[in-house]
C-alpha cells in the first residue's frame, strides 16, 4: 500500500491541480452581480435587462425594463414592482442631516413604501419619519421554515426593498467565482503534500539527525509509516477542499 500511494498521489496531485487551475481560469473570467450568495448574470431580452441565476435548485431572474423589476423564482413570480425617485417622499426635519434619496415603491397598485433611503441602501425611512419595519424585523426557524414574530412564514425569497432599488439602478457585473487567495493556498499545501512523499526518507532521516548519531542506519517503523501516509492524504485533502471552497466562493 505504501509504495503503490507513493507512485498514485502525485499523480492525483497533478491532476487536481490542473483541473482547479483550469475551472478557475475559466469561471474567473464570468462576471455577474451577487445576490443572496448567487451569482445573477446579466443579459438583454427585447429591450430589458435580465439578471439570471440558478437558487435553490430553481431559475431565478430579475428583469427590469423602465423603472419596473420582476423576480421569477421558479415558477413564482414576485411583482411587477414600480420604483420611482421622488425627492418629495423623504421626510425631513430629525432625518434631513442623512441627505435620504426619496423613493416610491409599488407593487402593481400598492404602495409598499414611500420615503427615502440613504445611498448605502442601509436605512429607510417611511415619509411620515417613521424607520421601515422590514429592517428590523425578528424570525425564527421552525423545521427550517422562517416566522416573523407573528408567527406567520416569511417568503425567503421575496426581494426586499434594499434589493427592488440595487436592481431598478442597473448594477453593473462586477463579481465572479473563483477565489485567487484559495487557488493558491491549495497549490501550497498539494507542493507540500508533493514534498512530502518525494522526500519521505530524507525529511525521515533529517528529522533523526537531531536526535540520534547514525539516522542513516535506522528503519522507519509501522507508527512512522502510518504517520507519512496520514500526512500525504491530509495535505491532499485540504489542498482539494481549499480549490473547492474557492470554486464556491464569490469574489
Amino acid at each position: 500500500m505504501y509504495d503503490r500511494l507513493k507512485k498514485i498521489l502525485p499523480i492525483v496531485l497533478i491532476v487536481i491541480v490542473a483541473v482547479f487551475s483550469v475551472l478557475y481560469f475559466f469561471i474567473g473570467r464570468r462576471y455577474g452581480v451577487e445576490y443572496q450568495d448567487a451569482l445573477y448574470f446579466l443579459n438583454s431580452e427585447g429591450g430589458a435587462t435580465v439578471y439570471s441565476a440558478k437558487v435553490d435548485g430553481q431559475s431565478a431572474s430579475f428583469t427590469v425594463e423602465g423603472n419596473t423589476v420582476t423576480y421569477h423564482w421558479g415558477d413564482t413570480v414576485y411583482g411587477p414592482y414600480t420604483v420611482r425617485e421622488d425627492p418629495t417622499a423623504a421626510p425631513g426635519g430629525e432625518w434631513e442631516s442623512l441627505d435620504l434619496i426619496g423613493v416610491e415603491i409599488r407593487e402593481e397598485d400598492s404602495i409598499l413604501f414611500r420615503g427615502g433611503y440613504t445611498e448605502d441602501l442601509f436605512l429607510f425611512i417611511r415619509e411620515d419619519g417613521e424607520p421601515d419595519s422590514d429592517l428590523f424585523h425578528v424570525t425564527y426557524s421552525v423545521n427550517g421554515v422562517e416566522h416573523d414574530a407573528d408567527g406567520n412564514v416569511v417568503d425567503p425569497h421575496r426581494p426586499s426593498l434594499s434589493t427592488l432599488i440595487r436592481f431598478s439602478q442597473l448594477p453593473q457585473a462586477d463579481a465572479h467565482r473563483g477565489n485567487s487567495l484559495m487557488w493558491f493556498l491549495g497549490l501550497f499545501l498539494a507542493g507540500i503534500a508533493a514534498l512530502l512523499i518525494k522526500f519521505d526518507d530524507t525529511l525521515f532521516r533529517l528529522h533523526l539527525s537531531f536526535r540520534v548519531k547514525y539516522p542513516e542506519d535506522a528503519e522507519p517503523s509501522d507508527w512512522e509509516i502510518f504517520s507519512r501516509i496520514f500526512s500525504w492524504i491530509a495535505f491532499t485533502l485540504l489542498s482539494l477542499g481549499l480549490f473547492i471552497a474557492g470554486v464556491v466562493i464569490i469574489s
